[in-house]
């Protein structure tokens, strides 16, 4: 997965303001070296670096200098995603300053802190950012106009309405700054937010500034015009290109970029993003087809009334009825997909924020854990490991569809009872209701079918574990016979409450669910009917089972 966020590396004009005589080379070469590992170099060389030139500034009482190359080493760290390492350096800095009371500088290691919040997506991140402008003032406009971009990065995914606002106010501190760099990051910002909102308009005239600006830069650089150290800011590029092609309604195209371009912002709330616009530009459409058929058959019903041509008019009331139904199953696709899509979020975001929240207490100086409490601990954030591991291997299983094949050299005979005890022994594992969960068998040990074991136990661990997730008392029974057909038959019986008759189709389609607050995504059925059917056998619910539910899987001798 592409990098979603990047952190703001505020200070690197950094170079001494007063003099230190002889000592000006060295400075010199260490601050350049160190800007250079900053941007390219490899992290070991980089810390050593930081350590050399933060020792330097020590030595020659530069305090102000090593505080904000401290904070740059800070800076480093959140940029190449280590967070607690930069935690430390902030509380370091944080500490130095205090013990030497600094208190202009308080707010390098609250910003520090506040980008390290964000990239965790922290709830911290705001309050944090607002105490570093509290404690900034006035004193350092483009560290208050980087933390209002901040400040519209945290806020873009709950409210972008809030994340524009700052966007807004950063812009405009830019403009005052007359910065090349900060304006079109803001610009970029605020085409990103609007490309989230969906906002057409607004993303063209932002867009349309965006490059009115690029322009003015090229035209000065290509005439020598003194930029100092200014460049123009290309990090939001790729998701202007992303969002001029979606807009353009080549959804598959602005797919692809966003896959192959470095994008600096979520990347999976933009693929969202653009399966959303293509989903309603395909309604929006459909809704005009049917206004218009609807309006020329309307002409054509007072046409054939006026005619007294009552057949006509009885083939019209047929065809209403069969648009009122291609409309319902239109809007059932739409509801489908937005509770797919709420579904998805709900189930990795709950699992993503335990093992953030847990790992966070572990690691946690704050915190006297027991050992008992430690092993609970890393059993939670192992157990919300393995349940977003499941739904991603879903989902892959789900985009294989049935491209996943088996050549006939591949099928081998595999043991029967010995499957189904193995599938019965792992789902012992999550059986935390303990019910009685037990393998009975009609066949031998040496009974075998042609088959995949790997696939098979696959099979049979997810429709126990259904089993198991929906049962709240009393017991699941794995069973194997054989029928008069060549066939054998494993039934896994539970006594849940059952799948209602008029369902019992349903559930083997994609994110069907009949318990939305149960966990899962509606994948492991459908999946488990074409693993089957891989097999060369189907898997079926047994209608005439009543005190639960009954599902059987056919597999050919």
């Amino acid at each position: 997965m592409k990098t979603a966020l990047t952190a703001l590396f505020l200070l690197l004009t950094v170079l001494p303001a007063r003099s230190v005589s002889a000592h000006d080379p060295e400075n010199m070469n260490l601050y350049r070296e160190f800007v250079r590992l900053l941007n390219y170099g490899q992290e070991d060389e980089f810390y050593a670096q930081a350590a050399r030139y933060e020792q330097f500034l020590k030595d020659h009482q530069m305090h102000e200098e090593y505080y904000k190359i401290k904070t740059n080493e800070g800076f480093f760290d959140v940029n190449h995603f280590h967070p607690f390492r930069a935690m430390q350096t902030a509380n370091q800095l944080d500490e130095e300053l205090r013990a030497a009371g600094d208190s202009a500088f308080y707010y390098l290691a609250t910003g520090l802190k506040g980008d390290i919040f964000k990239i965790m997506h922290h709830p911290k991140a705001d309050s944090t950012y607002m105490q570093a402008l509290r404690e900034v003032g006035d004193r350092d406009p483009k560290f208050v106009m980087l933390v209002h971009m901040s400040l519209a990065q945290v806020h873009y995914m709950t409210d972008p309405g809030v994340a524009l606002d700052w966007a807004n106010r950063a812009l405009e501190e830019a403009e005052i700054l007359n910065n090349y760099e900060y304006r079109s990051m803001a610009l970029g910002m605020k085409a990103y937010l609007y490309f989230m909102m969906n906002n057409r308009n607004d993303f063209e005239d932002v867009v349309e500034r965006y490059n009115e600006l690029k322009l003015r830069y090229d035209s000065l650089e290509a005439s020598g015009g003194a930029m100092g150290r200014q460049r123009f800011s290309h990090r939001y590029d790729a998701i202007i290109e992303v969002g001029k092609t979606a807009f353009a309604g080549r959804f598959q195209d602005a797919i692809d970029i966003a896959e192959r371009e470095q994008l600096n912002v979520e990347h999976q709330s933009v693929i969202f993003r653009i399966f959303g616009m293509e989903g309603q530009m395909k309604t929006e459409q459909s809704h005009r087809r049917l206004i218009w058929g609807f309006v020329a058959m309307t002409a054509l019903y007072v046409f054939v009334y006026i005619m007294g041509r009552r057949r006509l008019m009885l083939k019209i009331w047929k065809r209403e009825r069969e648009l009122k139904v291609a409309l319902e199953k239109a809007d059932e696709g739409n509801r489908i997909k937005a509770a797919f899509i709420r579904s998805m979020s709900h189930e990795i975001r709950t699992p993503l924020n335990a093992i953030n929240g847990f790992s966070q207490i572990l690691c946690s100086t704050d915190f006297e854990l027991t050992s008992d409490e430690k092993a609970d601990l890393r059993q939670r954030i192992t157990s919300s490991s393995e349940a977003i591991t499941i739904i991603i291997n879903e989902l892959l299983e789900l985009a294989a569809g049935e491209s996943v094949t088996l050549e006939r050299d591949a099928l081998m005979p595999v043991k029967v009872n010995e499957v189904c005890r193995i599938a019965t022994a792992m789902a012992e594992e999550h059986n935390e209701k303990g019910l009685a969960l037990e393998f009975t068998t009609e066949l031998t040990d040496d009974e075998t079918v042609q088959s995949n074991s790997e696939m098979l136990t696959q099979i049979l661990d997810k429709i126990i574990d259904n089993a198991l997730k929906f049962t709240e008392q009393g017991s699941v029974e794995v069973h194997a016979s054989k029928d008069g057909g060549g066939q054998v038959l494993i039934s896994i019986t539970d006594t849940g409450p059952g799948v209602p008759a008029n369902r019992q189709a349903d559930i083997f389609e994609n994110f069907v669910k009949l318990d939305e607050y149960k966990e899962g995504i509606g994948l492991g059925l459908p999946i488990c009917r074409r693993l089957v059917k891989t097999l060369g056998g189907n898997i079926v619910i047994d209608p005439a089972y009543k005190n639960g539910s009954r599902f059987i899987v056919q597999l050919p001798l």
